[in-house]
């Protein structure tokens, strides 16, 4: 079991009226990378319809260990992963629940910091775009996106590359490199 040693719980109210809770370690912190995981979250949450107000959502930055323990838990596969999203009560399916809750709880997301890294080195761009791909990615789930289909799969990248033009940057992947 891995320590919950230097942890710290950060909270971000920004325009959109989303509380954005962000967990990580303090290995993981570094220069500007909370600002951009909440930015990449807000951005991706301007592709939400319907999306009540106010909303929240938790993100916690990790590692192979905890995303391989999580994986194992909830998909039944041992292996790490690089985001898990699990949905909450405040949207399912792209709709608004009917849940009486305030904020509206979109869900939680995990992300490996390992497999963040890997994966910029594989992709050839920085581990800071790919962190926004993988807090786009996991938002987009919450909101109902999904890549199940090449219609669905398509759709969810549009997405994509619309938050990460709000982010003022193009999606440093091509969709023929998308990685499940």
């Amino acid at each position: 079991m891995t320590p919950r040693v230097d942890v710290r719980s950060t909270r971000s109210k920004p325009a959109h009226d989303a509380d954005i809770y962000l967990y990580t370690r303090a290995a993981y912190r570094a220069r500007g990378q909370t600002a951009l995981v909440r930015r990449a979250a807000h951005a991706a949450l301007a592709q939400g319809r319907h999306l009540p107000t106010p909303v929240a959502l938790t993100i916690r930055l990790a590692d192979d260990a905890e995303l391989r323990a999580l994986n194992r838990q909830y998909r039944v596969t041992d292996a790490p992963t690089d985001v898990l999203s699990f949905g909450g009560e405040g949207y399912r399916d792209g709709q608004p629940s009917d849940a009486d809750h305030a904020p509206a709880y979109l869900g939680d997301i995990a992300i490996s910091m390992e497999r963040c890294a890997a994966q910029a080195k594989r992709y050839g761009h920085p581990v800071e775009d790919e962190l926004a791909l993988l807090v786009i990615h996991g938002v987009l789930h919450l909101l109902g996106y999904d890549h199940h289909t090449p219609a669905r799969r398509r759709r969810m990248w549009q997405a994509q590359d619309r938050a990460f033009a709000l982010l003022g940057r193009p999606n440093p992947l091509q969709p023929d490199q998308f990685h499940d």
